[in-house]
């Protein structure tokens, strides 16, 4: 048939005109009339190859430092106007393979911090590795706990839900260092955190102090003594919530102490407690190998993933596995790489980088005055079968830094873990997951205040709008500097920039075994790829936050195919064909 159609139409232009003939003057100038049609087209076409050279040229000629990606179309992640205040080494200095495909979103944060109605700080007072970030009234909204050391009191902030907060009458004054949150059991929705308190640099050890909130009336009361916590004493540092018992009390977290080394070194300075019923906790006796061991912060993980939790001390790194009930073992030789500089660690994120279903670790470090280096590289700890291998320099982690605090999240929804790292004097550092096992670094994103040095963050979505924002810490625990800031994540959300986004939040154990404390999450894309998170904090320097509704980036689909969760009695929940842009409940409250 298209044969003939060609037959048809060349016989017609054989045919004669059906107009009538033009004037002989006409006929005269056709042939100048073709041959100026055809110099303008040549003309333009001419032009176009020209400016689209120049484009070109200057496109590499400004990011010839950049990954390079297998698109049609290559971005590059910067600040809103950096590109005329940096030179390019400043914005993106990780290398990729000549296959990567880099993340086409614009990165941009908006300080709400006085419209959200959190009060404007004192710039002298002190700030303590924290914010906390906890749903602590369980409404689906986190609130935020302040830590300012010994300059100021406790604040406690609740979320209003329209992105606001108020300020709750409960400000008690002590020497606070970490603060950390705990679900209670499966039978009751109140919630409880923990102070950590100084000791007077050894010469005064004090007890911790315990909180619980009432979900409903939001009142504050110290039920430390009721829930016997008072037994021994410390300069307190942090503390960890989870399963210590491997399962014999799994429905109750236990908790385990740091603390600063004692002053008389032979003294126990770590020590933990047993969570027997839901309310009342009975001190456990720990090996002097873990109960002595000098590094005083710490953060879970599960290295080989059999669902018992490891812990991770630091500011010298360890690996501990817990054997049996309340006894650890030192396996820092085993899982982690020969030769590793573990000194200088002063915050951990536990993050699943590479979407290979099991989790490896962000490490952030940071010269001290008494060391003489001038710098100390993070680590980015990958986990392959139980041990891990340092990637960091080939993953495009920036060398030479002095990092306070790390935390993670998917900034740009595109279904990609992202980390922020927090500098303490230089400009912070996003490192955007470019899905191929590298990174690209972008600075010059958060603006701070003159004088002000970086102390940590916590990636959270808490106006749950379906973009992670940063409740972020600007200070120093030893000077008298810094001010708690809400950071709220500008990017654009529509059809023409496709980012969803899913909501998972999750709930007690519908079968009533446990609490969603260390349960994990994964959400299967319909493209096979699968993004887990764990029920916990996004990254940890001195406060632990807790997080029960955890966010996923979903890039352009419109919905997930599953979404399972693990919890840590072994219970497995599921739900099928859920739609983005919304929040999905797994388990019963």
């Amino acid at each position: 048939m298209q044969h003939a159609a060609n037959q048809t139409a060349a016989a017609s232009e054989s045919l004669p005109s059906a107009h009538p003939p033009k004037s002989s003057a006409c006929l005269l100038n056709l042939p100048l009339r073709r041959k100026l049609l055809i110099s303008a087209a040549t003309v333009l076409i001419l032009a176009t190859a020209i400016i689209l050279a120049i484009v070109f040229a200057t496109r590499n000629s400004s990011h010839d430092d950049q990954p390079q990606g297998a698109g049609t179309s290559q971005q590059t992640l910067l600040a809103p106007d950096s590109a005329a205040q940096k030179e390019k080494q400043n914005h993106t200095e990780a290398t990729s393979p000549p296959n990567a495909q880099l993340i086409p979103a614009r990165l941009q944060f908006q300080d709400v911090t006085l419209a959200a109605n959190l009060r404007a700080d004192n710039s002298t007072l002190k700030l303590y590795g924290g914010p906390t970030v906890v749903d602590i009234d369980r409404d689906g909204f986190v609130d935020l706990i302040l830590c300012y050391h010994d300059t100021y009191f406790v604040r406690l902030y609740f979320n209003n839900g329209n992105g606001t907060f108020s300020s709750s009458k409960w400000a008690p004054w002590y020497d606070t260092h970490g603060i950390s949150a705990t679900p209670i059991s499966p039978y009751t929705t109140n919630m409880r955190f923990s102070l950590s308190v100084g000791g007077n640099w050894g010469l005064n050890p004090r007890s911790p102090y315990l909180f619980e909130v009432d979900s409903t009336t939001r009142q504050v009361r110290n039920v430390t003594n009721e829930a016997g916590v008072y037994h021994m004493v410390g300069s307190g540092r942090t503390a960890l919530y989870t399963d210590l018992s491997m399962g014999a009390n799994v429905a109750y977290p236990d908790v385990l102490f740091l603390n600063a080394p004692r002053r008389d070194p032979s003294v126990p300075h770590h020590f933990a407690y047993e969570n027997v019923n839901g309310t009342h906790y009975t001190l456990r006796q720990l090996d002097d190998e873990f109960a002595l061991h000098k590094s005083s912060h710490g953060t879970v993980t599960d290295v080989d993933n059999d669902g018992v939790m490891e812990i991770v001390t630091y500011w010298t790194l360890h690996v501990w596995k817990l054997v049996a009930p309340f006894k650890f073992e030192d396996i820092s030789d085993v899982v982690l790489p020969a030769g590793l500089d573990r000194r200088a660690c002063v915050a951990v994120a536990e993050i699943d980088f590479d979407n290979d279903g099991d989790f490896d670790l962000y490490v952030a470090r940071r010269t001290m005055p008494w060391h003489k280096e001038a710098a100390f590289d993070d680590y980015l700890l990958e986990n392959r079968n139980g041990t891990y291998v340092e990637v960091g320099a080939q993953a495009g982690v920036p060398r030479n830094t002095a990092s306070r605090g790390v935390t993670v999240g998917d900034f740009n929804n595109d279904g990609l873990m992202d980390v922020f790292v927090v500098q303490h004097k230089s400009g912070d550092i996003f490192l955007m997951n470019n899905g191929n096992g590298t990174f690209s670094v972008v600075r010059d994103v958060i603006k701070r205040e003159e004088g002000d040095v970086g102390d940590h963050a916590v990636a959270v979505d808490y106006d749950m709008d379906g973009r992670v924002d940063l409740m972020y810490g600007a200070g120093d625990h030893d000077k008298a500097v810094g001010r708690y800031r809400i950071l709220k994540n500008g990017m654009a959300m529509n059809e023409s920039t496709p980012n969803r986004y899913l909501h998972v939040r999750v709930k007690n154990a519908r079968e009533g075994g446990c609490t969603p404390l260390d349960a994990v999450v994964e959400v299967h894309l319909r493209d096979g790829s699968v993004m887990r998170r764990r029920v916990g904090s996004p990254g940890d320097a001195v406060a632990h936050s807790y997080l029960e509704t955890l966010h996923f980036g979903l890039r352009a689909f419109h919905s997930a195919r599953k979404v399972v969760v693990t919890y840590a009695s072994g219970f497995v929940d599921e739900l099928r064909d859920v739609r983005a842009g919304h929040v999905a409940s797994v388990g019963r409250m």
